[in-house]
């Protein structure tokens, strides 16, 4: 099949959604599909990422306006390759209906995956937030029974807000063996199984204030706390603001590939102290590392760490997560011995080549 994958920014990026997008694209090209991927950036560009086709269009930085404005203008790309494309799979649904109904009559099968909902971002304003439950309602009905997830908590938020039924499909990891060390430890000033890690989008819905505010608040100077994103907007300005030039909190930037391995492999612990996630990529993949994980109490964050395995806090609460450090220190072995059980979960059900297979048989059913 010929599929066409519509979404993100930057692709291959650090985000979630961008994360999805480019690791089903690679399993699915070792199956003989061909996959495109049509992506937001800061200019149009074309790129090939390990045989994947990358098309740049040209957008707003905002998500809110970026998304929309991409799925418009692919529907030149699609135009133009109509009589190739079999599959194209908007990664969100905000007005997406409108081109998926174009490239619908262009003779393509069209489905949406949905991986969250902006209006659930904290940093978004009251009348905004109401803009965008108005298009995610009028988006949602519009795209028909076509709707895929990311996570069975995902799919309950669909169900109880919308009315609708969805198909999850959920994310993957790649287990990556006998992965040499970069030298990111050496360039940051960094020492294996000394540092708090978390990685992913710089945002207020990820509630960095909190966890920084909380690494502060310990008293424990051996270890540091390193925050892998992008930091240049303005809560990265606000987080480091509060970092107050400690030398023990790293910002290191976007982080891939190796690089990102390298610091997932050598952590101390791994911290996800979200207020909201669909499905959390980044915890899955230290999670295959076996480190132990602190954690928010979220449906779905639930949804793959078992009572037992993870170091739970409520979403806002620094002394949650001071607790949850110190009695990771005081008792590391234990929290190995969870971080054990929790490896062998994710190899058994979230490997990149068994999500490849549910999405192609998906493919095939609609």
């Amino acid at each position: 099949m010929n599929i066409v994958l519509i979404g993100g920014q930057n692709v291959p990026g650090i985000g979630g959604a961008e994360a999805y997008m480019f690791n089903l694209a690679k399993l699915l090209l070792k199956q003989n599909h061909k996959v495109t991927i049509i992506c937001s950036d800061r200019n149009t560009f074309d790129t090939n990422v390990d045989g994947i086709d990358i098309v740049h269009k040209k957008c707003p930085k905002s998500n809110v306006l970026a998304l929309p404005i991409l799925f418009f203008i692919s529907l030149g790309y699609i135009f133009q390759n109509r009589k190739e494309i079999d599959v194209v799979n908007y990664h969100a649904i905000y007005l997406a209906f409108i081109p998926g109904w174009i490239a619908s009559l262009l003779g393509c099968k069209v489905f949406y995956t949905i991986h969250s909902f902006a209006e659930d971002n904290p940093k978004h304003g009251g009348l905004l937030k109401l803009a965008m439950k108005l298009f995610s309602f009028v988006s949602i009905w519009g795209c028909g029974k076509n709707l895929h997830t990311i996570s069975h908590s995902k799919a309950d938020v669909i169900r109880k807000r919308f009315g609708k039924e969805s198909t999850v499909i959920p994310c993957g990891i790649n287990v990556v063996s006998k992965l040499k060390d970069t030298d990111i430890l050496q360039r940051f000033g960094l020492e294996k199984g000394t540092y708090y890690l978390t990685i992913g989008r710089i945002d207020p819905i990820k509630n960095l204030d909190v966890l920084i505010k909380a690494f502060l608040k310990r008293e424990n100077k051996d270890y540091h706390l390193v925050i892998a994103g992008d930091y240049n907007n303005t809560y990265g300005d606000y987080l480091r603001s509060l970092a107050q030039d400690d030398k023990h909190i790293h910002f290191v930037g976007i982080v891939m590939g190796d690089d990102k391995e390298t610091l997932l492999k050598n952590c101390y612990v791994n911290c996800l102290v979200s207020s909201n996630e669909g499905m959390p990529i980044s915890l899955l993949e230290a999670m295959v590392y076996a480190k132990p994980c602190i954690v928010t109490d979220i449906p779905a964050i639930r949804e793959v760490v078992d009572d037992k395995w993870g170091y739970w806090c409520s979403v806002g609460n620094q002394n949650e997560i001071v607790n949850q450090m110190v009695m990771i220190e005081n008792d590391y072995d234990e929290a190995l011995h969870r971080a054990g059980e929790m490896a062998e979960y994710v190899k058994k059900y979230h490997l990149w080549d068994s999500v490849a297979e549910l999405y192609v048989n998906y493919l095939l059913s609609i």
